[in-house]
């Protein structure tokens, strides 16, 4: 067994069990607490050295949970490039009904009544199927947050809508009716989640149109601009202006330019904004109007 004051070891594995280590003799307790090891879950570790982000939890949290469990959700999407999880937040995995149970803090474990649950890896650690994923990233959330979710992956093609709407049509699992109407709104053009949320409220909105993500406005055979949303059939483009809007001069300069080529190409242009998205209604008043405006 080292003493207090053994060297350093030459290696560390990326994500370790301190236990582990520890019963072989590679490193002491006091060395666990050395400012060169990070600390993930409760006797996971990490050398320091190494980027905290979510990636590296879901590995280090692979090694404690069961042997049954597979990584699902936001976790997996992220891992698989979607970024719907940072460093710090819970790492998701799916386990077999028998096999549920509170999970270390940190880590989220749910329940599977049926199977299989995947069969695919990445970097060691076992994932769930995609359309399990899909699933999870849609179950028991808010509808906006499901939906935007979904296209994050959708956008990357991390699993099919097609299939996923039949994996989850004879389903009767909590939460699986949410699903599938998350799943039936997802759309892979969206251009950011807070798009998504605005896109599904309009829908909701039973306007009695349709909003298309990312559509590209052409004029005398032209491109004109790109607008975030919008009802083509009546020319109208609706912008969600994030906070950075306006902050810049090259970037206000840049908008009006844009905002005059589509108003001379003939279309309204509505903008909304994070503080509209909080007023309740005031997003989907304001393509109203809009609609009534052209309509008359």
């Amino acid at each position: 067994m080292p003493s207090r004051h053994s060297p350093w070891p030459d290696h560390l594995p990326d994500v370790f069990l301190g236990s582990e280590l520890v019963a072989q003799g590679a490193l002491t307790r006091a060395q666990l607490r050395d400012p060169r090891v990070r600390r993930l879950f409760v006797n996971v570790y990490a050398p320091r050295y190494l980027e905290p982000d979510h990636g590296l939890h879901c590995r280090g949290a692979s090694l404690v949970v069961p042997s049954s469990a597979r990584l699902t959700g936001r976790s997996m999407a992220t891992v698989l490039g979607a970024r719907l999880r940072s460093g710090g937040d819970a790492v998701e995995f799916v386990v077999p009904h028998r096999d549920r149970r509170p999970g270390p803090t940190g880590i989220t474990l749910r329940g599977a009544v049926r199977g299989p649950l995947g069969s695919g890896y990445w970097r060691g650690v076992a994932l769930a199927s995609p359309e399990r994923m899909a699933f999870d990233l849609a179950a028991g959330h808010p509808e906006e947050e499901a939906v935007a979710h979904l296209d994050a992956a959708l956008g990357l093609a991390l699993f099919e809508k097609a299939t996923a709407s039949a994996w989850l049509s004879g389903r009767h699992e909590d939460h699986v009716v949410g699903a599938r109407a998350a799943v039936a709104l997802a759309d892979g053009r969206a251009g950011s989640p807070p798009e998504s949320r605005l896109r599904v409220r309009l829908v909701r909105a039973d306007l009695g149109v349709t909003v298309e993500p990312q559509h590209v406005v052409t004029h005398l055979g032209r491109f004109v601009a790109r607008v975030d949303l919008a009802i083509v059939e009546l020319r109208i483009a609706i912008e969600y202006d994030g906070a950075w809007h306006g902050l810049l001069a090259d970037q206000l300069a840049k908008d009006r330019q844009r905002l005059d080529r589509l108003r001379e190409a003939g279309w309204i242009v509505v903008h909304v904004t994070a503080e509209t998205m909080r007023e309740r209604g005031a997003a989907v008043d304001a393509v109203r109007r809009a609609i009534a405006q052209r309509r008359s």
